[in-house]
């Protein structure tokens, strides 16, 4: 073959080189395989164009593509710059060759005329081959789980890299020695798939392990050796001997021991291991009460650097008293003593507190005329504040800070005077004045822009904040200039560069922005690489970029957002190539999920009793981003089996979903287990959702459910279709606004709703109603570990036609760890006559929340429910709303808190019980 093509097929030539050739020959065929891919391509162009020399001028009638597995022919033919009906242009193509090798897929491809028709081409490609499996020979000692671990690059789906092989069993024969085999060795067998695929074959060749034959530990107290794992007959393993230095380090420095050593020889069997403690630092503290000693430690950095000198001696006090300071004692002072003996230093901080001081009054006052600006906003600004604690350190940022304000707004000549503090020593009481003058504003007089020709002045006028006759403002200085910065860029004008003037004069000021456009870059091709499982189609259809349009920044980001709402990514990079002209190739570096998952668990809630899950999902089917999940849920009440469909793009960009579900129930009552009924419901539901803004979407169903209700007590039965089979059918809309900042346990944002059911006989129902579903909750931070979280959700719905109660399925139902809490599940509300609970039409409910983390994943909740149902459809009456409050505990753990909440009821009747203990995963709302 053509020398080219050694180098663009190196997987094949490599093997060779990593099997049995004679040396002679793989020294030869090393020199082809190490050419640089510059030198490579530079040699596969000459040898192209040979033989596309003869092509001529002719326009292209025809294109055949041979070889091409991983991309849509017409995806290549892009990248390749080659169009039918079109001229071949060899510098378009050259550079179309190159962005092709760039996506890594690969090895070679060849561009020639068919059969000397010179409007003909033949394109042939040869990919990289795709791991299809990985196996692991001759590994005695070492399980394949560990060798996998330490390659983790080189994995199923991915596509062959000869050097990343190499690598692989370099780092393997590293990993395997360092653990007690001096001549371990690691080698690779490529072995032919169907397809493109291959099976990579690890052959491990352990070699004789280094036994310790004598152990010997040279140590002053016993724990090294009551920590170390190696024992005489073990392989020597350094990674063991790593992790002992590391720990007794760590414990030895706990005991107050710095420069601690732990050293370790392997000579013939033996192993000797020997332990320098270093010095022990012993630090005390005298006559403090204000702040505890283990306070004071934190600032003591003697084992943070692990070093001991008087210049950390004179650290650490400085940083004591700053401490000190910081909690109101101004006249705080520490003397350090130093002593030693043998390998011992003893520190002795000696503290005088002295008293608190508090901050009695902070004013802040013109010097020779009164400020044009409110103290009350001026003292808002800065740390020092009325009641708080008095800290000397905190007055010089605090008038830097009062100075920085006051140039922000123009007043550039502004002095800020040292503050006056006054002090009562009988009260310990403080007052801080702060002098201020002013002096005169500055305010623009004009505002001028050169050099633009792309944009009007007065388009660019209107998009920024700076403004004539403002206050001379640093800020909005700068933020005019990234905003001109930012329409250039969003026209494809990315070297764009915009200098400020300021022209300051008495107390006006002109500011001029001195713009140079430069050239427009428009995008050029979108190289896409990382995808192996997913096709080409699904990420392009995210691409909002078209070839030959200015290439904008910030759709690069939305492109990004996109990317990652797919679900398929687990991150997605994308950067602009090399400029080519006034083009610019944009690269989407992606690597993919794992779209293949298993779940399951197991709980315990107050109603359900046992209960626990089984789910598989795929959300990557045929590469084609769509999904499927299989899901049962199960528990003494309950059986539950769910199968799911999703469909990214059902019409257009609008997706589908489609829900088979089928599940079985029994209602009892949670006290005595008394059975209500029996309720089984097979249920088909497909419908499209629309997103008309990043947080409001509308959804649309169709919903058809067979449900058998039997063993229902005489009482509860309102209608005919509480008891046997009935056929439920039809049509479900909504919407749903959400910007809460997390799924599971939001601290802030909204999620809203409305959802409106219709059931009619037009759409083959046996029972006819309209249901009206309306929720709003809202999530607010009251500080970092605080959240107040409130609830609004209520329900309606009506009969029509011969449809005069709703059947016992689809009636409200309250009470419970989810709604009102005091009450057990589904018991608040209409009941029958022996007190059994029956639903209703209509429902009000509302839930207040406080939220308190108290760190390391736990939190404290106190709550106040309230809410309804009543029989009929009618406008809730809040004077028979019940009332319930309560305290709960909160255990975070990635899929949402784990609770215990008990809700004691405030307004109950007699023969209720005071309350309810309940407890299951995830918030209440």
């Amino acid at each position: 073959p053509p020398l080219w093509e050694y180098g663009m097929r190196g997987g094949a030539s490599a093997e060779m080189l990593n099997s049995g050739l004679p040396s002679n020959k793989k020294r030869e065929l090393a020199t082809v395989l190490t050419m640089t891919p510059y030198c490579i391509f530079v040699i596969l162009s000459l040898l192209l164009f040979q033989g596309t020399a003869s092509a001529g001028t002719a326009p292209v009638s025809g294109i055949e593509v041979r070889g091409l597995k991983s991309l849509p022919q017409q995806e290549l033919l892009d990248l390749l710059d080659i169009r039918s009906g079109a001229q071949l242009d060899r510098k378009l193509l050259r550079e179309g060759i190159k962005r092709a090798f760039s996506l890594g897929i690969f090895t070679g491809i060849d561009v020639e005329n068919r059969d000397n028709d010179e409007s003909s081409l033949v394109v042939t490609v040869r990919e990289k081959e795709i791991i299809d499996s990985i196996s692991v020979k001759g590994n005695d000692r070492f399980s394949s789980g560990f060798i996998r671990k330490q390659i983790p690059f080189i994995d199923i789906g991915k596509r062959i890299h000869i050097s990343e092989l190499k690598t692989a069993c370099e780092k393997l024969r590293l990993e395997m020695r360092k653990r007690g085999f001096p001549e371990a060795d690691a080698r690779y067998e490529i072995v032919p798939l169907k397809g493109n695929k291959v099976r990579i074959a690890l052959h491990i060749l352990e070699g004789p392990p280094q036994i310790i034959r004598k152990l010997v530990i040279t140590e002053p107290e016993g724990f090294v050796r009551s920590e170390i794992e190696l024992k005489e007959g073990d392989v020597f393993d350094s990674t063991e001997m790593e992790r002992l230095a590391q720990e007794t380090i760590n414990h030895y420095k706990k005991q107050g021991y710095i420069k601690t050593k732990l050293t370790h020889s392997y000579t013939d069997g033996l192993l000797d291991i020997s332990l320098a403690r270093g010095r022990k630092i012993e630090i005390s503290f005298e006559g403090q009460t204000a702040l505890s000693a283990k306070a004071l430690l934190q600032e003591v950095p003697f084992f943070d650097v692990n070093e001991f000198s008087d210049d950390l001696v004179e650290e650490s006090t400085a940083r004591i008293i700053a401490a000190y300071h910081k909690e109101g004692y101004p006249f705080a002072q520490v003397a350090p003593t130093i002593s030693a003996e043998d390998d011992r230093v003893m520190v002795q901080y000696f503290i005088y507190e002295g008293k608190r001081s508090k901050l009695e009054a902070v004013a802040i006052e013109g010097v020779s005329s009164p400020l044009t600006i409110p103290g009350e906003r001026l003292r808002d600004i800065i740390v020092s504040q009325k009641g708080g604690p008095y800290n000397p350190d905190q007055i010089s940022s605090d008038r830097d800070t009062l100075a920085d304000f006051y140039h922000a707004l123009g007043y550039l000549s502004v002095e800020v005077m040292d503050p006056e503090v006054s002090m009562d020593e009988e009260k310990d009481e403080v007052r801080l004045r702060f002098r201020i003058k002013e002096g005169e504003q500055v305010r623009i007089t004009a505002i001028e822009l050169k050099g633009n020709r792309l944009f009007t002045a007065e388009e660019l006028a209107l998009a920024i904040p700076l403004k004539t006759g403002s206050p001379f403002n640093e800020v909005d200085i700068s933020d005019s200039r990234r905003k001109i910065m930012g329409l250039y860029t969003s026209k494809g004008f990315l070297d764009a560069q915009i200098s400020v003037k300021r022209n300051i004069a008495g107390t006006g000021a002109a500011i001029t922005f001195e713009i140079q456009e430069g050239d427009v870059t428009l995008f050029g091709k979108h190289l896409i690489i990382g995808n192996n499982m997913t096709r080409q189609g699904v990420i392009t259809r995210e691409i909002l970029h078209k070839e030959g349009e200015p290439l904008n920044y910030a759709i690069l980001i939305q492109e990004r957002q996109r990317l990652y709402r797919l679900g398929l990514f687990t991150d997605v990079v994308i950067e602009p190539a090399e400029e080519k002209g006034n083009k610019r190739d944009v690269k989407y570096l992606l690597k993919e999920a794992d779209p293949g998952a298993v779940e399951f668990g197991i709980g315990y809630a107050e109603y359900e009793r046992l209960r626990g899950f089984f789910g598989v999902s795929y959300k990557n089917l045929w590469g084609t981003g769509r999904q499927a999940s299989f899901r049962t849920e199960l528990s003494i009440l309950e059986q539950r089996f769910l199968l799911s469909y999703y469909e990214p793009w059902f019409i257009g960009d609008i997706p589908l979903k489609a829900l088979a579900m089928s599940e079985y129930r029994e209602e009892r009552g949670l006290d005595n287990q008394e059975l209500w009924y029996k309720i089984r419901r097979h249920t088909l539901s497909a419908g499209i959702e629309k997103e008309l803004s990043d947080d409001l979407k509308l959804e649309f169903a169709y919903d058809l459910s067979q449900v058998k209700t039997w063993d229902v007590k005489p009482d509860i039965v309102l209608s005919k279709e509480d008891v046997g089979t009935l056929i439920i059918s039809g049509p479900r809309a909504g919407f749903i606004y959400d910007t809460r900042d997390n799924l599971f346990d939001p601290s802030r944002g909204i999620l809203a709703g409305v959802s409106l059911k219709v059931a009619s006989f037009l759409m083959f129902s046996q029972t006819d109603f309209t249901k009206l579903h309306l929720y709003l909750n809202n999530y607010h931070a009251l500080s970092k570990r605080i959240v107040l979280a409130t609830s609004v959700r209520g329900g309606f719905a009506k009969g029509f036609r011969s449809t005069n109660e709703l059947p016992i399925a689809e009636r409200f139902f309250l009470g419970g760890r989810t709604t009102v809490r005091g009450y057990e599940q589904d018991t608040l509300g209409p009941r029958a006559a022996d007190g059994t609970p029956i639903g209703g039409n209509t429902f009000l409910m509302g839930n207040l929340e406080l939220r308190f983390d108290l760190g390391k994943g736990i939190g404290l909740v106190t709550f106040l429910d309230a809410g309804n149902v009543w029989k009929d459809t009618r406008i809730p009456d809040v004077a028979d709303l019940r009332y319930t409050t309560g305290l709960g505990l909160r255990y975070k753990t990635p899929v949402g808190p784990v609770r215990v909440d008990y809700g004691y009821k405030l307004n109950k009747e007699k023969g209720e019980s005071v309350g309810e203990l309940h407890f299951s995963l995830g918030q209440a709302f």
